[in-house]
């Protein structure tokens, strides 16, 4: 995650260099390089998720194609879960708090948050093997791979809810 600040901070201006020696706008700054590369992370973990969507999609019109109807309520369903899982991912809070806000977070708690997002990049790589795996299976195979799936989703679902806990330290 580190890489990611200094590329933000190596590709800022003249301006916002200058804009640094001004007594407190430093840690401003910083906290401001933090909150984009959480947003870059999720937004990352967003696309892949999205190329999951689309996976899974195909695999219900095939099905649908081919006639095979009796598994098609519990693909559609699945990838409600999986939508749900992206938006609450993509919506989420960047993990900032601007000058006057009640609740203060610290550079450490943003650093923790955005290594939480990068954790997060295993359990949507995990899922989008299993719907690959679930787009080859065969038609006795399916409910197994759909089962696997759900609770792979719901896992993220999880770590998803509980990203604001990180930065409130409760959480590691």
């Amino acid at each position: 995650m580190s890489d990611l600040r200094e590329r933000i901070e190596k590709d800022e201006g003249s301006l916002q260099k200058l804009m640094s020696y001004i007594p407190g706008f430093s840690g401003y700054r910083e906290r401001q390089v933090r909150r984009k590369a959480d947003q870059l992370v999720r937004e990352h973990l967003v696309g892949l998720l999205d190329d999951v969507r689309r996976v899974l999609k195909g695999v219900i019109s095939k099905w649908a194609d081919q006639g095979k109807l009796h598994q098609l309520d519990a693909l559609d369903r699945l990838l409600g879960r999986l939508t749900k899982a992206r938006d609450n991912l993509r919506f989420a809070d960047y993990g900032y708090t601007g000058w006057f806000d009640a609740v203060k977070i610290k550079q450490e708690q943003l650093d923790a948050m955005c290594d939480y997002d990068l954790q997060l990049r295993q359990e949507v790589m995990d899922i989008d093997k299993t719907i690959q795996a679930l787009a080859a299976a065969s038609e006795d195979d399916l409910p197994e791979h759909i089962a696997a799936a759900n609770e792979q989703i719901a896992q993220l679902q999880h770590a998803i809810d509980h990203r604001g806990e990180v930065t409130a330290g409760i959480v590691p």
